[in-house]
């Protein structure tokens, strides 16, 4: 991801996300300010249709944000996204763990048919009443 790309990225955040969707400058932060980030997109003929943004810090690794444009859910956009992080995690950090809304299913089963497992239940996360599952995979089996 590029500063560029940060206006395609919003858009497709406060579509996922309207409650609780990061800021434009958030991003931009992430991409100038943050030595531990790095933040990938996945486009389908040139246009921006997915995002991801990860931190490894010492041996662990964070999914920090992951999003794919509403219509184009269910092509593998973000399988692929995933497995991209995964092996970019790899390279530098043991675990990678990832926050999901507990009644996110698709995701859920997404990050499970990828390896990750619960590691436990982060209340209010989201906001009042609204829960996150933490999961988490072992990169090295």
């Amino acid at each position: 991801m590029t500063l560029e790309d940060v206006e395609d990225v919003y858009s497709i955040e406060c579509a996922s996300f309207p409650n609780t969707s990061w800021s434009i400058e958030a991003f931009r932060r992430e991409l100038t300010a943050n030595e531990f980030a790095t933040y990938f997109v996945i486009e389908h003929y040139g246009e921006i249709v997915g995002y991801c943004g990860t931190w490894i810090i010492i041996d662990q690794s964070q999914i920090t944000t992951i999003a794919i444009d509403r219509g184009m859910r269910g092509h593998g956009y973000g399988k692929a996204l995933l497995q991209h992080a995964k092996a970019y995690a790899k390279k530098s950090a043991e675990i990678l763990s990832l926050e999901v809304s507990v009644d996110n299913e698709r995701a859920m089963t997404l990050y499970e048919n990828e390896g990750f497992k619960y590691g436990g239940i982060r209340k209010d996360y989201y906001g009042p009443g609204k829960d996150a599952h933490v999961m988490w995979v072992n990169l090295n089996e």
